[in-house]
């Protein structure tokens, strides 16, 4: 599998916020049996999601992506009683399981995207500033 090259890191607040140099493939296990290793593209972060959406048994997607495309894997269903777990292991880049999903960005989006939070990060800034000069 090709690797994508690096991209933004839009929803890195959310993500599990990894460095290249301390992990860069998640492995899933369900009843301590691996379901896979899934390994994002080189330079970015992932974030995995788990939810009981369908309310009779849970089901997890892990999610990825650059400036250019979002990648993702949605994991086989997991029924009460059973045990999920995920751990973070070293995995060389393009290895793992190939995404299932992989769609492509509009890049007046990721502009968009950058600069909201941009703004948030300015406004949060600010408002930490003035809760400091408040108390002092």
């Amino acid at each position: 599998m090709q690797s994508v090259p690096p991209g933004g890191r839009v929803a890195e607040f959310y993500s599990l916020c990894l460095w290249r140099d301390r992990m860069n493939a998640l492995e899933v296990l369900v009843n301590g049996k691996r379901v896979g290793v899934y390994v994002p593209p080189e330079g970015c972060t992932f974030a995995a999601m788990v939810g009981n959406i369908p309310r009779t048994y849970m089901r997890a997607h892990i999610m990825t992506g650059n400036d250019s495309e979002n990648w993702q894997w949605q994991l086989p269903n997991i029924r009460p009683g059973q045990l999920i777990s995920f751990r973070l292991v070293k995995a060389p880049v393009g290895s793992g399981v190939p995404p299932q999903f992989i769609r492509p960005r509009d890049p007046r989006e990721v502009e968009r995207t950058r600069k909201a939070a941009k703004d948030a990060y300015t406004k949060v800034r600010r408002e930490m500033a003035a809760r400091k000069r408040k108390k002092a």
